[in-house]
């Protein structure tokens, strides 16, 4: 792969022949394109592309937020690149046995300054719900207080997670969400993080734990 800065190519896009070009935040990339892969994909090929897709599917209910509140942009490795890598870094190969083993508690959905949030609590009192209750840390400034909780859910098995975004205020101090019937019975992940008015102004996930919903 190379990089262009002022050659015949430069403000094309395409490929020609096995040469692609990209512009990648605002960085033109010249690179060959690979050839057709005319072998079946062998089994250890198989599980790294099952980890890719399992991770963007994963990813993808909090795409959005990932490109805006996401750390910072580093090089060419965009907010939404670095989320998918956390993701993908979380999803453990064993080549030997052949399996992908989730590490839960490794996954950041946001990353920034802001004031963190204290989880305290995780319960399924309710049917087809589970509560989340965390820490009021504002410690009474206003503007904390108002900061937005943002909430991520994984049931396992299930493709997708599920983002709810702005459910509750720091000051709050719990939040219960309801769920789909299909996932009575099985055992839910929980992040929560919240975001604030300022611009750019979110804090990290802090992974909440994991429950059997009722």
């Amino acid at each position: 792969m190379g990089k262009l800065s002022d050659s015949l190519l430069s403000g094309s896009n395409g490929r020609t022949g096995r040469l692609v070009v990209a512009n990648v935040a605002g960085t033109e990339i010249l690179r060959v394109r690979p050839r057709k892969r005319t072998a079946p994909p062998t089994a250890k090929q198989e599980l790294v592309q099952t980890r890719m897709k399992r991770s963007y599917d994963f990813v993808s209910s909090y795409k959005t937020y990932a490109q805006s509140w996401f750390g910072n942009p580093i090089g060419m490795k965009s907010r939404f690149i670095q989320a998918m890598t956390n993701v993908l870094n979380a999803m453990k190969i064993n080549f030997t046995t052949l399996t992908i083993t989730f590490a839960y508690a490794e996954v950041e959905f946001s990353q920034g300054p802001l004031l963190p949030a204290v989880p305290v609590g995780l319960t399924s009192a309710a049917a087809n719900t589970f509560t989340v209750d965390w820490f009021d840390n504002s410690e009474g400034n206003p503007a904390r207080e108002a900061d937005q909780l943002q909430l991520l859910y994984y049931a396992e098995d299930e493709r997708k997670s599920v983002f709810l975004s702005n459910a509750a205020t720091r000051l709050d101090g719990t939040y219960t969400a309801s769920l789909a019937p299909n996932l009575s019975g099985k055992t839910v992940h929980v992040w929560m993080a919240f975001r604030g008015d300022e611009p750019l102004k979110v804090s990290n996930s802090a992974y909440v734990g994991s429950i059997a919903i009722t």
